[in-house]
């Protein structure tokens, strides 16, 4: 090949890229809103359709209303103060949005928005970490990144409705990228925001920092400790002393890992650490990325404590990471496809469209695996529900605002905006009012059996009945 054949191949390469700078980014938008406006629809049929959850649902609700009327971060359902519970700053924000719109659709467009974020977030640290001179990098950045949204991983969060942690691995993709690119305020600013979304993302900052040791701007990569420290330190104090007081002996976690000191064995240790289903779990995140991630094996390495604090929890979908307890994985998986990525544009050349193939199978994995509609393992019944919230509305018009509730699992975020709600019969006492569904949605803790003998208890309690409609069903307090 002549030297001028190789200029005009370069030209060529270079216009092709030059082209692309501008439509990659709106590309990865574009995908962004569909994929928000996919999540948000799905989750919006189940919140209308009286097919939500009240864990962590409602849950969430309570405590976000409660900060937004100045009484704290108290949570009726667990009585005691949230925080000692999860150290998730990042519920003031949101609270101050529900001061002006008190609704659970604040949390799952924020929810949404989070998830779907990640293929813009995504792409700006892909297009970073790779090669500014390769003409490959950016289409393989774009490649790598509009999947993500539809990542089977994704939509399990979306499936688990609202959590801090849905917005978390955008925020670490950003930061990520602001630290590579040297916008250090960024970078700490955001930083920041993922330690508020919850107490176990001192794992994605402290990886952030290991990072920006490698790959870091100048002016940050000297200073890639101080990282390590934040993450350090928010831990220390938030998990180690705030907490602490705050919870006060009460509830915590890490009852779920008794089991590992009374009764450990080896046996089923290792039963839990190879569980068929958590490993399918990350082979599918490490799929969806083309396999690049088993090219940076020093970071997939990153992605094992996070992976043993799910899988060894006794806490279930947790320990197969289903619904949001993936997305702690994330992050770690993203930076090693990313570095793996590197690698391969380090070793060969090929032409850069060629990257464009990694799409497709990344969104067929997610359409064969995923649970959300029109997902191949999607529970259809659950998002065809019709809308019941003015039946459910007219119903309950007679409870007084500050009255305690009682409510069935998916009606309970409805009725979340007061000082005491829990889901039907979890915590009855006489002074409730009970909102039940005749066609009820139940998941979570709520026992099914339990339920029915609460039910059949109600009229020897005391209650009258107030409100029956033949779809919800609504008794007073004891003796009222």
């Amino acid at each position: 090949m002549s030297v001028d054949t190789i200029r005009i191949h370069g030209s060529k390469a270079r216009a092709n890229a030059h082209g692309l700078s501008w439509k990659a980014p709106a590309l990865t938008v574009l995908v962004a809103a569909a994929a928000f406006a996919w999540t948000l629809h799905a989750d919006l049929q189940r919140l209308y359709g009286m097919t939500s959850s009240a864990w962590d649902l409602a849950y969430d609700q309570q405590v976000i209303w409660n900060v937004s009327v100045g009484q704290g971060f108290y949570s009726s359902f667990a009585r005691a103060d949230f925080l000692g519970i999860h150290f998730e700053l990042i519920f003031v924000v949101l609270a101050a949005v529900e001061k002006f719109w008190a609704s659970p659709v604040v949390l799952l467009i924020f929810s949404s928005a989070g998830l779907a974020a990640t293929a813009p977030a995504a792409y700006l640290f892909f297009r970073a970490i790779l090669p500014t001179d390769r003409a490959e990098s950016q289409w393989l950045a774009v490649a790598l990144a509009l999947p993500i949204p539809f990542w089977f991983s994704i939509q399990e969060a979306a499936r688990d409705f609202f959590h801090p942690e849905n917005m978390a691995l955008a925020l670490a993709l950003l930061a990520a990228w602001a630290g590579i690119r040297g916008h250090r305020l960024a970078m700490w600013l955001l930083c920041v925001l993922v330690l508020t979304c919850k107490e176990d993302q001192v794992y994605t900052v402290g990886v952030i920092g290991l990072l920006m040791a490698a790959y870091g701007s100048p002016e940050i990569k000297k200073h890639w400790r101080f990282i390590v420290y934040l993450a350090g330190a928010w831990f220390l104090i938030g998990t180690g002393i705030v907490q602490q007081h705050l919870r006060d002996g009460g509830y915590t976690d890490f009852v779920y890992y008794g089991w590992l000191v009374l009764h450990p064995s080896m046996g089923a240790v290792l039963a839990a650490v190879f569980n068929p289903r958590a490993l399918l779990v990350v082979a599918a995140i490490i799929a969806s990325m083309g396999g690049l991630a088993v090219l940076a094996p020093r970071w997939l390495l990153l992605v094992i404590p996070p992976y043993l604090a799910d899988v060894l929890s006794s806490h279930s979908p947790q320990n197969v990471l289903d619904l949001h307890y993936a997305l702690l994985l994330l992050f770690p998986l993203v930076v090693a496809g990313g570095v793996g990525a590197r690698t391969v544009l380090g070793r060969r050349t090929f032409k850069p469209a060629y990257a464009l193939v990694l799409i497709v199978p990344a969104l067929l994995l997610a359409w064969g695996t995923g649970r959300l509609p029109p997902a191949l393992d999607a529970n259809l019944a659950l998002y065809s529900p019709r809308d019941t919230l003015s039946e459910l509305r007219t119903a309950t018009a007679m409870i007084p605002a500050s009255a305690p509730v009682s409510a069935d699992d998916g009606l309970a975020v409805w009725l979340a905006n007061r000082h005491t709600i829990n889901d039907f019969p979890d915590k009855l006492d006489p002074t409730c009012y009970v909102v039940l569904d005749h066609q009820p949605y139940i998941s979570g803790p709520t026992n099914p059996a339990q339920r029915l003998v609460a039910i059949d208890q109600l009229a020897s309690s005391g209650r009258r009945i107030l409100f029956d409609d033949g779809r919800f069903q609504v008794w007073s307090p004891a003796g009222a």
